[in-house]
């Protein structure tokens, strides 16, 4: 194997890893900066990544362009299958905030299926070269194609967005078949969402790659990674990547399959399920930026515990404020004048850190009130992911691991501490392989529930070819079925998702 690197951009720090067959052969950790680029490019120095063949990167540039509302691009939702499907425009139930910054222009047009495949209407180029033709005057670059049952028959998304760049070439198409799965609204706010971080990605990913001596990979939502070029046509898959890359990391590290991952760093603590080694996949619609969304994304519940989380020493409690990446110049420990969890942690004997005679302030009943609304906070956290008369191990990873480690202990939880914890999100990155995910819907009249399994896991199998991955080497994770309740009787939903080894150029 050859040498890759890893990176995650974390709200504190930025973590690198050297792996070279499995094993980390260099790792180092560098603050974050307000640019998020100073700090990758530093990380990488300290790691000395030039002999690297990939450099792998967790970002969260798309994730705080949402969160903030900036850096968003005016963009169009197409949606394919009028009459039927106007009840509702798009955007519907966004954020006011959020759609009075995208400044999204709608449309219904002929097209889409039903889940049988019986056309709904034919797509119709006129119709799409005069939308064309009125972006092109608005100056609208973005649009994002919806067609009614897309994922199953994605042949109407793809005409339209034909139709489209020959009318005007200067338009990026995001089609829903994509990016999202079943349920059309949620799957539309995916695909807008997608198509408005679209042009900052394209700059963010072409200044990483001008300071990376090697491919470029990007981290995704589903523990995978996409090549730079491909995560620039579809930012909306980095949103999670972060705590993912973190589950993934511990997976390997543990040597663990089943396990509640808590993932410690400077401003939360990200909890998360692995099945079968990989994060498991939330069940229901999301909210991402308060918007409603189906696209992939990992069950995980945040809390605001951290190495830079404010702590008040008269009630004990805990964040969610941190100081963040600003922990060395704030933390008391460290010559700052703020009250942080790594200062009660370093008064506590659980750390030893910085100069702890500033920390000599600290009272034992201080740091017991601080332990008990720990405690209760970290139960709570960890009943989101128990299963009925059983408690998973817990594998603790991440800088701030340390500050709890002895409190989960004291609740009488099995704790794993793998070797490299600290950087197990870096690590998770540089081990992540490419993937394929197919969602499709059909007709148990005409196609029966194995064929249906097949056709999905096909499916999935050429989307992980398609991303880079090697065909002997593509495995399948996820195979499952499930009727509808509020659709005909004959209808069933399959999905599949495989992954696979990266193909690396011959050397």
């Amino acid at each position: 194997m050859k040498l890759v690197a890893g990176i995650d951009v974390g709200g504190t720090n930025t973590d690198a890893v050297l792996v070279r067959d499995g094993q980390i052969v260099a790792w180092a950790k560098a603050p974050t900066t307000p640019d998020v680029y100073s700090g990758v490019f530093s990380a990488l120095g300290r790691i000395n990544a030039e002999g690297a063949a990939r450099v792998h990167i967790g970002t969260t540039a798309f994730t705080n362009a949402l969160i903030e509302r900036r850096d968003l691009a005016p963009a169009a939702a197409i949606r394919a299958g009028k009459p039927a499907s106007e009840s509702l425009p798009p955007m519907s139930d966004w954020p006011a905030d959020l759609a009075a910054a995208a400044r999204i222009q709608g449309y219904f047009v002929s097209g889409g299926r039903e889940y049988d495949g019986r056309a709904i209407g034919a797509p119709n180029q006129k119709e799409i070269a005069e939308i064309a033709g009125r972006l092109a005057a608005s100056g609208v670059t973005q649009a994002a194609v919806t067609a009614v049952f897309g994922t199953s028959y994605p042949e109407d998304e793809t005409r339209i967005a034909e139709w489209l760049t020959q009318a005007n070439p200067n338009l990026q198409i995001s089609v829903s078949h994509r990016i999202g799965r079943f349920g059309i609204l949620e799957r539309e706010n995916a695909t807008l969402l997608n198509a408005m971080l679209r042009p900052l990605a394209t700059r963010t990913l072409a200044a990483y790659q001008a300071a990376v001596p090697a491919n470029l990979f990007i981290s995704q939502n589903d523990g995978t990674v996409a090549h730079g070029t491909r995560a620039a046509e579809s930012p909306i898959f980095t949103v999670a990547s972060g705590p993912t890359n973190s589950l993934r990391g511990a997976a390997i590290l543990a040597s663990s399959r089943e396990a509640i991952v808590l993932d410690v760093g400077g401003t939360t603590t990200d909890a998360g399920l692995l099945r079968l080694g990989y994060p498991q996949p939330a069940g229901l619609d999301l909210t991402v930026a308060g918007v409603r969304t189906n696209f992939r994304m990992p069950d995980l519940c945040s809390v605001g515990i951290g190495g830079g989380s404010l702590v008040n020493p008269e009630t004990g409690e805990v964040g969610p404020r941190s100081v963040g990446y600003r922990l060395t110049e704030e933390a008391m420990v460290f010559g700052g004048e703020t009250l942080t969890l790594t200062d009660v942690s370093v008064a506590a004997g659980r750390i030893d850190l910085g100069d702890r005679s500033r920390v000599a302030h600290v009272r034992a009943g201080a740091i017991t009130r601080v332990n008990e609304h720990l405690r209760g906070r970290l139960e709570r956290l960890l009943e989101n992911f128990e299963r009925a008369g059983r408690h998973l191990p817990i594998i603790l990873v991440g800088g701030g691991a340390p500050l709890i480690e002895d409190l989960l202990r004291g609740l009488g939880r099995e704790v794993i501490c793998p070797a490299h914890a600290d950087v197990a999100n870096a690590y998770g990155a540089a081990m992540a392989q490419v993937g394929g995910e197919a969602d499709l819907t059909f007709s148990s009249a005409s196609v029966s529930r194995a064929e249906a399994l097949a056709r999905a896991e096909r499916e999935a199998h050429r989307r992980a070819i398609e991303g880079g991955a090697s065909p002997g080497s593509i495995a399948t994770v996820e195979l499952e079925d499930a009727a509808f309740s509020y659709l005909a009787s004959d209808a069933i939903r399959v999905r599949a998702r495989a992954v696979g080894d990266i193909e690396d150029p011959a050397s």
